[in-house]
């Protein structure tokens, strides 16, 4: 048999667990197109707009909005209704003045922020760091790529949504803020007070001081959101 490429069709049941919506009301839901972020960690532009904002009431209102060029994500025009919204993300939609930022909540889901104007930049995680030739090409989660020797895997980098440029980056080291993305503290932030290495029995951990307290994590359970304070509004 030939391949009928890519299946579109995703059971509300079998969605990601960073989605939230109500799984026992529909037998379908919208399945994330390969994109920016992974599937697994992000959520379709059509389920955004009609179950998170609320700004429609159903998949067809939504497709009118997108279609007319009313919803930018990190500064661009998205018409797809299926495009992966994932961590960090701004949502702007200036005909209605509405700006959101993409967050996490306690359970480690999507969750949108309310923001009083426009964002203007956004944080992104260091995932991968390529050599090609004399040039070193780093990769992050949201899919940009980079030419830079600075910066290392686990670092963090301060993007201008206007230009796509990165403006700061921002280090894994002792005393870095930090943002929790999993785990029992997910969605909180403190501060690195020491890296532990990684064993052949464990993996990297690190020690985080919030509010007097110290509890350790596994170190891809972070990202770095500043140096002495936060650089994004969260």
């Amino acid at each position: 048999m030939s391949k009928k490429g890519q299946n579109k069709k995703l059971k509300a049941l079998n969605a990601p667990k960073i989605v939230q919506i109500k799984r026992k009301e529909n037998v379908w839901t919208i399945k994330t197109r390969a994109g920016t972020h992974k599937a697994q960690n992000s959520i379709p532009l059509g389920i955004l707009l009609r179950d998170y904002i609320k700004i429609v009431g159903n998949l067809k209102e939504a497709k009118n909005i997108l279609l007319n060029g009313e919803v930018k994500i990190d500064g661009k025009i998205r018409k797809d209704y299926r495009f992966g919204i994932g961590l960090f993300d701004a949502i702007i939609i200036k005909k209605q003045k509405l700006f959101y930022r993409m967050i996490l909540d306690k359970k480690g889901r999507l969750k949108t922020k309310e923001m009083k104007e426009e964002p203007k930049d956004k944080i992104c995680k260091v995932e991968h760091k390529k050599a090609f030739g004399k040039k070193i090409q780093i990769t992050t989660n949201d899919g940009r790529t980079f030419i830079n020797k600075e910066a290392n895997i686990g670092d963090s980098v301060k993007i201008n949504l206007h230009d796509g440029k990165i403006e700061k980056i921002l280090k894994q080291k002792q005393n870095a803020t930090i943002y929790i993305t999993s785990g029992s503290h997910c969605s909180e932030t403190g501060k690195i007070k020491e890296i532990i290495p990684s064993s052949i029995k464990r993996e990297k951990l690190v020690k985080i001081e919030q509010d007097g307290k110290i509890f350790e994590t596994i170190i891809k359970n972070i990202i770095i959101i500043g140096d002495e304070k936060e650089e994004i509004q969260l």
